[in-house]
């Protein structure tokens, strides 16, 4: 069937009945298209864009500052403690299921357990970032793990289980205890995260951010994805997120999900969004958006060339090379580093 143009925005319309396995066919033709027009243009390839979550709301709240941060910024920007948090909390979870006697089936494929008492969340990460002292992986998690360790790098371990407990007893207090049957981690065990390349020697990989499916994948898509969250603070790119999940599912597995689910541990919300041709249509923007950003950079645009000043901008560790975002801060009424400007401050003036 064709796709209809809405502006810069293809519509995947399938017709009344949703078709889980037509959706994702035509997901991936018209973004591999889109994805090689972008590449066309540039003078040489470049050399890793990978588009994840992160990437993609950079682009979205501000091109100029994706741009910004260079090549240390297009790739995987590697672990951290508030990165490593949710994989560590995942990785923990698995493992404690994968030990439980009341398992039905290996771990990692579908963690179904008999009424029990819920694992303590800070006991559980830190008894699996204990075992990952002898990981040696250097791209996993518990390989990072494991050299924090052998660092002595006890302030960073200590933060990551602090942020891993509390992403982990937000996500049991949501999706509840025992996990619903069909439940599995990704990015923990033996589910690998998700991850797309239009091509096999592309320099553009997608890779999803959610952290559990419910439901096995078959052609009719009844599977969900669900992505947690510490905090609701960001609910005004609640949709955003869940085009791009939708978006990076829809492209990896090639059968495009019912739900994505996004959840909030704070305030034990789910917010559930239908998968359809709007918001995965939206999602393919999305990562094509990142492609054309990246290619911006390599060809020289300015450092706040397409800024999109907003109250982000309080946080930029860019703003003082930005002209746009310079602008907004030194406005009477606006916030720098904590403090709130009474005046406009002059030309040269620090805010």
């Amino acid at each position: 069937m064709a796709t209809h143009r809405r502006g810069d925005r293809v519509s995947l319309a399938a017709g009344k009945e949703r078709d889980a396995v037509g959706l994702a066919d035509r997901a991936r033709r018209e973004t591999t298209a889109r994805i090689a027009d972008v590449l066309a243009t540039a003078p040489e390839p470049p050399r890793d864009v990978h588009i994840g979550w992160g990437a993609a709301l950079d682009v979205r709240g501000c091109p100029a500052r994706y741009r910004s941060q260079g090549a240390g910024g297009w790739g995987f920007p590697g672990w951290s403690a508030p990165l490593a948090a949710g994989a560590v909390a995942r990785a923990a979870l698995a493992h404690h299921l994968a030990r439980d006697a009341h398992l039905t089936v290996p771990a990692g494929h579908d963690h179904r357990l008999a009424a029990g008492p819920p694992p303590a969340p800070l006991e559980l990460v830190r008894g699996w970032m204990r075992d990952a002292r002898r990981d040696r992986r250097t791209r996993s998690v518990a390989g990072w793990v494991g050299d924090r360790w052998s660092a002595g790098d006890h302030a960073t371990l200590a933060a990551t289980a602090a942020l891993a407990s509390r992403w982990l007893a937000g996500f049991l207090r949501v999706v509840g205890w025992p996990l619903p049957a069909g439940t599995v981690l990704l990015g923990a065990g033996d589910s690998p995260a998700l991850r797309w390349r239009p091509a096999p020697r592309s320099p553009v990989t997608v890779a999803s951010g959610t952290d559990a499916r419910i439901g096995r994948v078959t052609g009719g898509g009844a599977h969900v994805y669900l992505v947690h969250r510490v905090t609701s603070g960001d609910d005004d790119t609640l949709r955003d997120r869940a085009a791009f999940e939708a978006a990076a599912t829809t492209l990896a597995v090639g059968v495009a999900p019912a739900e994505i689910q996004v959840t909030c541990g704070d305030t034990g919300e789910r917010a559930r969004l239908d998968v359809d041709d709007d918001l995965v249509a939206d999602g393919i923007g999305m990562i094509v958006a990142v492609v054309h950003e990246r290619l911006r950079s390599a060809a020289g645009a300015g450092p706040d060339d397409g800024a999109t000043p907003s109250s982000r901008c309080r946080w930029c560790e860019r703003v003082e090379e930005c002209g746009p975002g310079r602008a907004r801060q030194r406005s009477t009424g606006r916030w720098r580093d904590g403090l709130p400007l009474v005046a406009p401050a002059p030309d040269g003036a620090g805010g």
